[in-house]
């Protein structure tokens, strides 16, 4: 079974493409522990999660979007993105947050950066229940 569940984060530091971060260092504590609600199951140590830092889109390519038919795939601009195991057990709709589902390792791995982002800049943190 898979599941996804996106938050929107603010950056707390700026980031060059190619530069290393982690999640810990690139958010502060107060958003890494904003809720959101998971679309699955979790189990500790054995669902495997993936993260994904995105780009927002601008407001303007967001009513265009919208307006399209599905089916069409759009790629956003990614800034990073990790796969683990989740720190937690929950049941689907139940909430939590990076903080919670995350262990403290894997917030602290670090990733080079494919996009440039700016301090105070809102990202998408996406994340997929992998089973």
């Amino acid at each position: 079974m898979k599941g996804s569940a996106s938050i929107e984060l603010q950056t707390r530091k700026s980031v060059r493409r190619g530069e290393r971060t982690s999640i810990e260092s690139l958010f502060s504590y107060g958003e890494r522990r904003k809720q959101f609600e998971l679309e699955a199951d979790v189990r500790r140590w054995r669902t495997k999660v993936r993260v994904k830092i995105l780009l927002m889109p601008p407001e303007e390519a967001l009513s265009v979007l919208k307006s399209w038919r599905e089916g069409i795939k759009i790629e956003i601009p990614k800034l990073g993105s990790l796969t683990t195991l989740a720190d937690i057990t929950k049941k689907r709709g139940e909430k939590t947050s990076l903080n919670g589902i995350l262990a403290s390792t894997a917030r602290r791995t670090p990733f080079f950066a494919e996009e440039s982002v700016s301090a105070g800049e809102s990202v998408l943190c996406h994340l997929e229940i992998i089973h």
